[in-house]
């Protein structure tokens, strides 16, 4: 690891426990051993460091994903269970948002960066997920795979971060969006396809339905 990168990997830490408004380059330096001077002959400014300080943030939750998906069989199956472990990280979810809330406040230009590189890796992975699952015969011949990553990263992204979305009571914004990917999957599956999401989603316990949770909530109340 070079002396950028251990600048970088320290200053994630310190943005997971103080938040980036804590974040000062002279305590950068001093718990580093070195002085301010040579900092900023590595990075340009505070914004910079700490750019690179959350992007790096990201890549370590993805490869840490990445480790959790090694024994999935197929991309179908790796889609499937990523979801599932991306709106069960509830403490991680918290942090995300703590984070995003921050930036917008104080850091509005470092945001606006960070989202940029989050789409654009975010959708090169997408696409090529599916890219895989459409080679491994688990879509659609005829699904246009470029199109439907452009269109569901689009439409997830204002669904999971506007405010403004309203969801049915009881229904938790993360239960939301892993109904809204498995049946985006569903859609552009062929029957091999839908084999191995109806084969996994039988291993889990059956999502209660809005007619059920309707019930059990006038139950509660009678």
């Amino acid at each position: 690891m070079t002396q950028r990168e251990k600048i970088v990997d320290h200053v994630s830490q310190m943005i997971l426990s103080l938040g980036v408004k804590s974040v000062r380059m002279d305590d950068v330096a001093n718990s580093l051993g070195m002085s301010k001077r040579t900092l900023y002959e590595m990075f340009a400014d505070k914004e910079e460091l700490l750019f690179e300080s959350i992007v790096y943030l990201m890549e370590c939750r993805q490869q840490n994903l990445s480790e959790q998906m090694r024994g999935c069989d197929n991309m179908l199956e790796v889609l499937l269970y990523s979801v599932r472990i991306f709106t069960s990280t509830t403490n991680i979810d918290d942090t995300a948002k703590r984070l995003t809330t921050n930036l917008r406040k104080f850091y509005p230009t470092v945001l606006e960066r960070v989202q940029r590189v989050h789409t654009e890796k975010g959708l090169a992975g997408l696409q090529y997920a599916l890219d895989r699952c459409l080679a491994e015969g688990y879509l659609d011949p005829n699904v246009d795979v470029e199109l439907m990553a452009q269109l569901f990263f689009s439409s997830t992204g204002i669904f999971m971060t506007d405010s403004n979305v309203v969801l049915p009571d009881g229904i938790t914004r993360d239960e939301a969006f892993g109904a809204m990917v498995v049946n985006f999957l569903r859609g552009l599956s062929t029957v091999k396809g839908l084999q191995v999401i109806d084969d996994i989603l039988a291993r889990e316990p059956r999502p209660k339905t809005l007619k059920e949770r309707r019930a059990e909530a006038n139950a509660e109340n009678n």
